[in-house]
């Protein structure tokens, strides 16, 4: 045995030296030969094609035996062979990131002397021997041991094999899901939320304080900071703006200013966040499966793979679709606790509650949506004749009681770490510089500081900041724009009209099938009844509360509704998807395609996406902010401006990049400093919001600019001008107001008008 697994090693290692080769022939091909700027996908590509080279190697030699021992059934094959390579590439993968993390331990650690000089030579035989000696024995105890389903009965095995190839093709869904995200994601700059966000997390992580972005819950964040652990990055404390709690310049700081590689700090503090995306998808899917079978749940999973809103952020260091994963899976496991009805589930449904609001406070409102569920939970028990409807609540509502206690205690607990080391001054700045001066907000103040004094209760106490903060933020509002309309605080219809546009027609016209749908055929029995209650509160709560709100930035905040809506259609289409007709299974293709080819036409802009309903307009006439510009397309300018050789262009750029570091020759310029000549590059928030707030000051806006016609939209969101004298002379810029103040013009600017 011994003797056999020493030959099975070497025989790896052989295989792994090949292996080695394929990788970097495939990689050099491509960057040679087909995508010579593509580096990265380049390598994915590479490291895809030499896992299957590796799998079908040591299947064939090293692991022979255990893959050849016979089996004549074709599905048992299909089944062995797809779960093998399944196990080998998860293998592979992890394998990968410890080579990679290896090596740059090694090169972080060893310095100095002989040992430091040949670092690289180091890195590389520790790297690949700790990943070989992973990839062997885990491959060796795991990938080709055989499954269960081979020794049960042949009607078994084929129900088993059958989901096992539905499953299959959910994760081909995900893996869709996560290579689309991950490739925009490369191409994306810098957005603007991610400018507080990742220096936040990154403090909560290493520092154990709290002083950086009170106005999130720290899940998140600390989530996406966890890989930059791994980096020798210089620190975001060294800088004055640490001191001065001040969010946004020490995010400026870390990322741009430090000497640290913003790209590759993006890289790894996205790359969390696709996990949480593609976990919100395997939860979606379960509970659709679940609740209507695995046809049905795949193609629940479809719609939710295929949204261009899930594209869009689910890669970015934001709270949104973390928060959409919590609100979907709380309400999951409630739903589990009020099915069971057993301590396991009580204590479960707490903590991941406790976890949703952790996440994002306005899973807040969680607290209502649980209890409106309990009543009519227990108006469903009263019919089902086992209770009475007043014996039940009370149960219910004891239960609820327990769960929203163990939901704050678990909300608490991973509070008192990230607050652990904020000091006990700081703590009371960061209480006085977010709440007003207001005389009536000075007893909460007050109130608030009084908690600073330990660890304990400041963790208490910062939570409950937050909590206060995101409410004077709803109620406060901010500028909107939606087609055409400006507003410094809301528009009562801004999200009705904003999902209407910016979701996927197919997707509209099945939520009007639904309604339709719900409307004529009656529920069958009180199960369906209680799904459809279970997944309409969440749904019209959520939904009532952001549309009553003033915060009318984008979509983005009702990602968390989106999952309900999915599971509604499903409910709605069940019949139609499941039937063998060829009219239905013709009507599903078709479904299929209408949502796919919109939102592969629309790679990679999804976050500026919007549906065939807008064809012909404009989309930065549409709407503006997190639903068209975040500052995603900065490096795209910068591809432009390279392609075309623009040495000289003005910047006004709203996001979390910054165009000196990716267009060094560039100008920085705002709407204030009046028309000029030239190359001119506007984001479309500042071209729409100046004006609003030109006209309130009485400056210039980019009103000017709409008598000329863009030489390019960069993506979606970055506007490009090409003016000349000439074109000013035969149109004078005119202000639809009267200008009272001028913003001084930098240095470079030498336009006269």
């Amino acid at each position: 045995m011994r003797t056999k697994t020493i030959w099975q090693f070497l025989k790896f290692a052989v295989v792994g030296v090949a292996n080695t080769l394929v990788d970097w022939a495939v990689f050099y091909l491509l960057i040679f030969f087909v995508i010579p700027d593509g580096r990265f996908l380049a390598k994915a590509l590479s490291f895809i094609v030499a896992a299957i080279n590796s799998f079908i190697l040591n299947s064939i030699w090293t692991f022979r035996q255990e893959f050849y021992s016979g089996i004549a059934d074709r599905n048992l094959k299909f089944y062995r062979i797809s779960t093998y390579f399944i196990r080998f590439f998860i293998v592979s993968l992890v394998g990968f990131i410890i080579n990679y993390f290896t090596f740059r331990w090694v090169i972080f650690n060893i310095s100095g002397g002989t040992l430091g000089e040949n670092s690289n030579i180091i890195g590389l035989v520790c790297a690949s021997g700790a990943a070989l000696i992973w990839n062997f024995i885990i491959n060796k105890i795991w990938t080709y041991r055989k499954g269960e389903e081979e020794k049960l009965p042949k009607e078994e095995q084929d129900r088993k094999i059958t989901m096992f190839k539905y499953n299959l093709a959910a994760a081909g869904l995900l893996l869709f899901m996560f290579a689309i995200s991950l490739f925009v994601m490369r191409g994306d700059s810098g957005i603007v939320d991610e400018i507080a966000h990742i220096p936040a997390g990154y403090s909560y992580l290493e520092y154990h304080d709290y002083r950086l972005n009170p106005e999130h819950p720290p899940l998140a964040k600390f989530i996406a900071a966890m890989p930059l652990a791994f980096l020798n990055l210089h620190q975001p404390n060294q800088d004055l703006s640490w001191q001065n709690i001040d969010q946004w310049e020490n995010g400026w700081y870390f990322l741009y200013r430090s000497g640290n590689n913003p790209d590759e700090i993006l890289f790894w503090s996205r790359l969390p966040m696709i996990i949480l995306t593609i976990l919100l998808g395997i939860l979606l899917y379960k509970w659709a499966l679940e609740v209507f079978g695995p046809k049905t749940g795949l193609f629940v999973l479809f719609l939710y793979t295929f949204t261009p809103e899930f594209l869009a952020h689910g890669h970015l260091v934001t709270t949104d679709v973390a928060a959409a994963l919590g609100f979907v899976l709380a309400v999951y496991t409630f739903n589990k606790f009020l099915e069971k009805k057993t301590w396991k589930y009580l204590l479960l449904a707490g903590i991941v509650f406790g976890i949703a609001q952790l996440l994002k406070f306005s899973t807040f409102l969680l607290f209502a949506i649980f209890l409106v569920l309990i009543f009519i939970k227990a108006y469903f028990d009263k019919k089902s004749g086992n209770t009475s409807y007043w014996k039940a609540l009370r149960s219910y509502f004891k239960a609820y009681i327990l769960i929203s206690i163990i939901s704050v205690v678990v909300v608490w607990m991973v509070y008192i770490p990230m607050v652990w080391n904020t000091p006990v001054e700081i703590e009371k700045l960061v209480i006085n510089n977010n709440l007003t001066l207001d005389p009536r907000i000075l007893p909460l103040r007050n109130f608030l500081s009084a908690f600073a004094g330990n660890p304990i209760t400041r963790a208490l106490g910062h939570y409950l900041l937050g909590v206060m903060l995101v409410f004077g933020r709803v109620a406060g509002g901010n500028s909107t724009f939606i087609l055409g309309h400006f507003s410094d605080k809301s528009i009562p219809w801004f999200f009705p009209v904003a999902w209407f546009l910016k979701t996927p027609a197919t997707i509209i016209i099945l939520t009007f099938f639904s309604i339709i749908y719900l409307l004529v055929r009656k529920t069958k029995n009180r199960a369906e009844s209680w799904f459809l209650w279970l997944i309409a509160v969440p749904f019209v709560i959520y939904w009532a509360i952001t549309v009553k709100g003033s915060l009318n930035i984008g979509t983005r905040h009702l990602l968390p509704t989106i999952p309900f809506l999915y599971l509604f259609i499903g409910f709605a289409l069940k019949n139609i998807i499941e039937s063998k007709r060829l009219v239905a299974n013709i009507a599903v293709i078709v479904l299929v395609f209408s949502l796919a080819i919109p939102l592969i036409a629309a790679y990679p802009n999804y976050l500026g996406y919007f549906n065939v309903f807008t064809y012909g307009q404009k989309s930065y006439n549409l709407m503006v902010d997190s639903s068209l510009d975040w500052g995603q397309d900065l490096k795209r300018l910068a591809r432009y401006a390279k392609e075309n050789n623009i040495k000289d262009i003005k910047i006004d750029y709203f996001g979390g990049g910054l165009p000196k570091h990716y267009i060094p020759d560039s100008q920085e310029w705002r709407s204030g400093y009046g028309p000029t000549t030239g190359w001119l590059a506007v984001s479309a928030t500042f071209y729409q919001m100046s004006k609003l707030h030109g006209k309130e000051e009485g400056k210039w806006s980019y009103n000017w600019l709409d008598q000329y016609q863009p030489v390019k939209i960069i993506g979606t969101s970055i506007i490009v001008f090409h003016i000349t004298p000439a074109d000013l002379q035969q149109n004078p810029p005119q202000s639809p107001y009267p200008i009272t103040k001028y913003d001084e013009k930098p240095m470079y600017e030498n336009t006269k008008l």
